[in-house]
């Protein structure tokens, strides 16, 4: 079977990290599919970095994302008409392309799926609310093109189903986890006793990210826990807007000695991250399925992060949490576990237990090739209009 995979519009965040970690298992296993893959130049970098792709004819990398380009749009077509595959596979779409090849499309928005009162809490007035319900519109409209669907996670199918009127026998779901990186460097508990406690927020500036309250969080820490030696770990580049609304409000209110950033981290970087730190702090209000959560469960790292169906579909016990967008019960629940060892020793265990539900990348695969087999059968069978024939 020849198969399509179409990564051209992941630049950052999770979606890039799992795009590459399925890439490399594809890579390795060199089963019954045959692969193309067309890439953004993150990904490719990614891959490079990792040394982990070797074959340049099965690659091809986009100089622009299709979102953002009408001219790699039309070569994103013709790239798909000339390979003439079984089927395309975007890995986290939109493609932004209507493909005359069955099309099995990703999806990871959480805007689109099942965003609620919470993400649009983070949504800074009128204009900015208009604009972003177009975009959720358009991204829709373009999500309707493929021909089945995958989402990480049952609340993101079900939103899928509901709000695109799509049917329930295309949609598929294939659980998140984190990649091989993480799972063959597990971690044991850290003891925080007379050292620094350092909280990571991995995450790149999303608006429902909600990395915003970080500053707040660490104002109200302070006050809680005047002797605490901690700081916060972010992930955002210096250049980045984001970053420069952080470091301005963390000044205003008196801590900019209590967050610091380390800019983008690689793949590859990843653990070692982690290894450096004793918390992972997640105060997002919109996922589908962070990767943030398996891989603090793989180092060793107890999780708070926000009281809301998507961060305990995934975590259920293993994690602690606090109230949406509240900055001081935010405080308290880190404050609680820095002092708690007994607690982060169980919090840790009951997440490695949770790790050890998810699927690694091995069998991540076989599942997306059942995605990709199921639809290619149903277009075999006649049960949808496009042609699989040459």
């Amino acid at each position: 079977m020849k198969v399509i995979l179409n990564c051209s519009t992941l630049n950052k965040g999770g979606s890039l990290q799992a795009a590459v970690s399925f890439i490399r298992t594809a890579v390795k296993r060199s089963d019954e599919i045959e692969w193309h893959f067309i890439v953004s130049k993150s990904v490719a970098h990614e891959l490079q970095f990792s040394g982990s792709f070797t074959n340049c004819s099965l690659l091809t990398v986009m100089d622009e994302s299709p979102a953002k380009s009408y001219k790699s749009r039309r070569l994103l077509r013709k790239i798909v008409e000339g390979h003439n595959p079984d089927v395309v596979f975007t890995f986290f779409g939109p493609s932004y392309v209507d493909f005359s090849r069955p099309h099995l499309c990703g999806v990871a928005d959480g805007w689109v799926t099942h965003g609620d009162h919470w993400a649009w809490k983070t949504v800074e007035g009128p204009l900015v609310a208009c604009k972003l319900v177009a975009h959720i519109a358009y991204k829709a409209i373009m999500y309707r093109k493929a021909d089945a669907w995958v989402t990480e996670s049952l609340l993101a199918k079900e939103g899928l189903k509901k709000r695109l009127r799509l049917s329930e026998d295309r949609i598929f779901v294939v659980p998140n986890s984190c990649g091989t990186d993480y799972l063959n460097c597990q971690s044991d508990p850290k003891s925080t006793s007379g050292k620094k406690t350092r909280i990571l927020c991995m995450a790149a500036f999303y608006r429902h990210k909600n990395l915003n309250l970080v500053p707040h969080v660490a104002k109200e820490l302070q006050l809680i826990m005047p002797n605490l030696n901690f700081e916060f770990v972010m992930t955002i580049p210096h250049s980045e807007q984001g970053y420069v609304a952080i470091h301005s409000k963390a000044k205003e209110l008196g801590v900019l000695d209590r967050i610091i950033s380390v800019g983008s981290v690689s793949v590859g970087q990843g653990p070692e991250l982690y290894r450096s730190c004793q918390i992972l702090f997640l105060p997002s209000v919109l996922e589908t399925f962070s990767a943030n959560y398996p891989e603090a469960m793989a180092m060793g790292i107890p999780i708070v992060t926000t009281d809301l169906r998507f961060a305990r579909d995934v975590c259920g016990d293993a994690a602690l949490y606090f109230k949406p967008m509240n900055a001081r019960d935010a405080a308290r629940a880190i404050g609680f576990l820095a002092q708690n060892e007994e607690f982060q020793r169980s919090l840790i265990e009951k997440g490695k237990r949770v790790l050890a539900g998810f699927p690694d990348q091995d069998t991540k695969y076989d599942m997306y090739k059942r995605c990709i087999r199921s639809l290619h059968e149903q277009c075999a069978e006649g049960k949808l209009e496009k042609s699989l024939g040459n």
